[in-house]
């Protein structure tokens, strides 16, 4: 009988971690809050540039830069989802990459999260006119979020809001191309979005499921008690794997490694999963 694993994310490549960690996430492509910059990182190297890399017909990731960032490509135009980090050189560079592949305009993007390296840009894409939806627990974070109450903070900057939150689940139909966003509650953050594009079987889950888990920002409403909860009703929801993308593409954090898009439908190949889950209950 054939099953869904989420712990063959990325391409089995990585075990679930079995100790619980909880933290405050740094944007990607940034040092950490309070850090010292390239001086304090060491000898790590620079951040990777941006790649847009097809992962099926019709659907993109662009790594590097910040979240991965996912380009579904219709006949009426494209949805996106996540926006990388804040500012110009970010904004522009994902519009360019975006470009080599389709000239269709962007109509709607969802935002996983409130972290800047995946909500960075939501300004600039409801100023050009775009549609940015995302729960309205990322808006609540953005206003009254993080240990002082006084809403998200970012050594780049504050994201801004979106033009459109929902509750529960929220579904879009661009042409011949859908979207589907979910919300399980708390896990990463208090406003994760879950997007599936149904027709394809793909999944972009930001950073809910990530190589050491479970990765929940408390200050930002994340719960380790509620995570394990939202993995059950995700794996509930029809995808597949994209095993040779997810091996490709999973070289860096700020690449694929804290978020692939696609997961698996298999017999199961470990049951690291189901070990956490029954660990973080």
């Amino acid at each position: 009988m054939l099953k869904k694993s989420l712990a063959a994310i990325p391409a089995l490549a990585f075990a679930l971690a079995a100790t619980v960690g909880v933290y405050a996430q740094a944007p990607a492509g940034q040092p950490p809050a309070g850090g010292q910059g390239a001086a304090g990182r060491g000898n790590q190297p620079p951040p990777a540039p941006m790649e847009i890399k097809q992962v099926k017909p019709g659907l993109y990731m662009v790594t590097g830069m910040g979240g991965n960032s996912t380009v579904r490509v219709g006949n009426q135009g494209i949805i996106l989802v996540d926006t990388k980090n804040l500012g110009d050189q970010f904004y522009n560079d994902l519009i360019a990459k975006i470009k080599t592949v389709s000239d269709q305009p962007i109509k709607h993007v969802f935002v996983t999260h409130v972290h800047q390296d995946h909500s960075g840009n939501i300004g600039k894409f409801t100023a050009a006119g775009v549609e940015v939806i995302a729960h309205e627990g990322l808006k609540k974070n953005l206003e009254t979020g993080g240990p002082k109450g006084t809403g998200y903070e970012s050594a780049a900057g504050k994201p801004a809001p979106p033009s459109t939150t929902y509750s529960k689940d929220k579904k879009i139909t661009l042409g011949n191309i859908k979207a589907e966003a979910y919300n399980f509650g708390p896990g990463h953050t208090g406003g994760d979005t879950f997007v599936l594009f149904p027709d394809l079987r793909v999944i972009a889950l930001g950073d809910h499921f990530v190589a050491a888990q479970p990765n929940s920002d408390y200050p930002m409403g994340g719960s380790v008690l509620n995570w394990s909860k939202s993995l059950t009703e995700i794996l509930k929801l029809d995808f597949e794997l994209q095993r040779r993308a997810a091996m490709s593409a999973c070289q860096r954090h700020e690449q694929a490694c804290s978020e692939l898009l696609s997961f698996g439908r298999f017999d199961f190949a470990t049951n690291e999963l189901h070990r956490s889950l029954a660990v973080h209950r």
